[in-house]
């Protein structure tokens, strides 16, 4: 009589907990995945806002003209018009930056670069916010009344 060989591989039980274990994993990492994707939209959102500027501002001063921005705007850009538009759960907000560190809220949704690469009408520089919130983000650049543009650090909405 021949012995009787043991069997290798998984039981029934064993491959229902291991697909049991994995599941309870993937449950818990589905959350943090979607507040990943959320933060990567944020910082391209924010991103786009600030290529928008320089590029408006690159096209003022290339055609010699005045290039507008226009804030909260999906409609067509022109040579002349760029728009630009805030994601779900993103809000813009423009503050007049003083001297002193106090700011002055704004309620202007246009932002002109004139034929030099300077913006139009404002005496300060700009703060210009993005707060995210479905992660209590705020992120902040500074437009600069020369045109260019500096990153803040993150803050809290």
């Amino acid at each position: 009589m021949r012995g009787i060989i043991p069997q290798e591989g998984f039981t029934l039980i064993e491959l229902m907990v291991t697909i049991a274990v994995m599941a309870v994993i993937a449950v818990m990492a589905v959350p943090s995945m979607s507040n990943i994707l959320e933060a990567k939209h944020f910082d391209d959102n924010q991103n786009n806002l600030m290529q928008t500027f320089n590029l408006a501002r690159s096209q003022a001063v290339l055609n010699r003209t005045n290039v507008s921005v226009n804030l909260n705007s999906n409609a067509a850009n022109t040579s002349t018009n760029f728009n630009w538009i805030a994601d779900q759960h993103n809000s813009l907000e423009l503050r007049l930056l003083a001297a002193d560190g106090t700011t002055t809220l704004l309620s202007m949704q246009n932002i002109t670069f004139i034929a030099n690469g300077t913006v139009s009408g404002i005496s300060q520089d700009l703060l210009v916010s993005m707060c995210n919130s479905q992660l209590h983000i705020k992120k902040s650049f500074v437009l600069s009344k020369l045109g260019s543009t500096f990153m803040n650090p993150k803050e809290s909405c």
